[in-house]
């Protein structure tokens, strides 16, 4: 897939071509044609009215009652999945955000029917100059988490079981997760690798490739489910960084664009650009694992996209963007042989 030109859709912004071609190729995956064994769910933060569209109609009225009426047009639907570094809302104490996070949690498994001792959560190592992690879980000793769910003692940016019964989870916000089953002489594995823009750039997709050739993997029975992530229109960092992104990581075409050089506020060189880590996601997964279309299929959501219903740590940054914007983290999990759950 080469570099996206952009085409006006149907929704609220514009529909890039390395997109569409994605979601064309979606019909015509192992998903769509055969399903799988493994179902990948999300939770999503809320619901409703885009959140720039309700920040542009409040900023029009010192009405109290008009803005109520106004944020009562985006709902709430599974809220916080997160206490860290203090997410969730910010009319709530520290301990109250813990305490949020944890119900909704336990809210969220109990409506999907997931056993909450089967979930192993993962947590990013997040050390890009060291090379990609990984934890078998079948061996790893846990702790429990603020949550009361289930992390390994140590981090990693990927993880792997073949245990059916373990459904593996994670946190993201801008960055997709590929979860992939394999046939391998001990049985059926499956993965979980957390894929940050930085990992993407420090080339983890052909770190982990190494890693599942060690385990046997049968290249042909790979399937992979990527969930949804960041998009180059809406995920955009202004001032960021003194060098070049292109240049720093030259292995990654197309994950860093629309690259500009300008000056900060103190007078010294940065850069403006745009990251589109899911499609670089996409293409480096068919690229550097050498598996055909079929056997990928991507949700296409922009997490950081006004309309989103999913949190975004990108999105809260932005500061056009009021309401409804607390720094949250929705919960993503896939378990093997079971009815699709619900997202509500």
């Amino acid at each position: 897939m080469e570099s996206y030109t952009p085409i006006e859709s149907d929704g609220f912004e514009s529909q890039p071509e390395r997109y569409k071609k994605i979601d064309e190729l979606n019909k015509k995956s192992f998903l769509i044609t055969e399903g799988s064994s493994l179902q990948v769910l999300q939770s999503m933060h809320s619901i409703g009215l885009p959140r720039d569209v309700l920040t542009s109609e409040i900023e029009k009225t010192d009405n109290p009652e008009i803005i109520e009426e106004l944020e009562e047009k985006r709902i709430v639907v599974n809220g916080n999945m997160s206490p860290l570094n203090n997410y969730g809302p910010e009319e709530l104490s520290l301990e109250e955000r813990k305490e949020d996070a944890k119900n909704n949690v336990i809210k969220f498994l109990a409506k999907n029917d997931v056993d909450f001792d089967d979930v192993r959560l993962l947590l990013p190592e997040r050390d890009y100059d060291t090379p990609l992690s990984v934890i078998n879980l079948d061996e790893a000793t846990y702790k429990h988490d603020y949550t009361g769910l289930l992390v390994p003692d140590t981090r990693a940016d990927m993880i792997y079981t073949f245990k059916p019964e373990i459904v593996m989870a994670a946190r993201p916000a801008d960055c997709p997760i590929a979860y992939v089953t394999a046939e391998t002489p001990k049985g059926e594995l499956t993965v979980l690798l957390h894929l940050a823009t930085l990992g993407v750039a420090s080339e983890y997709v052909a770190q982990s490739k190494k890693i599942l050739d060690g385990l046997g993997v049968d290249w042909e029975s790979v399937r992979v489910q990527l969930t949804p992530g960041g998009h180059a229109e809406t995920y955009n960092y202004t001032n960021f960084t003194a060098y070049d992104p292109r240049e720093k990581f030259p292995n990654n075409k197309g994950l860093f664009v629309n690259v500009e050089e300008t000056v900060n506020e103190e007078g010294k060189p940065a850069y403006n650009y745009d990251v589109d880590v899911s499609a670089a996601a996409y293409e480096e997964i068919a690229e550097k694992w050498d598996i055909t279309p079929y056997q990928i299929f991507m949700d296409t959501t922009d997490t950081t996209s006004p309309t989103s219903g999913y949190s975004s740590n990108s999105r809260h940054f932005r500061e056009d963007i009021e309401v409804d914007n607390d720094n949250t983290r929705d919960i993503v999990l896939a378990y093997r042989d079971r009815t699709l759950g619900t997202f509500f």
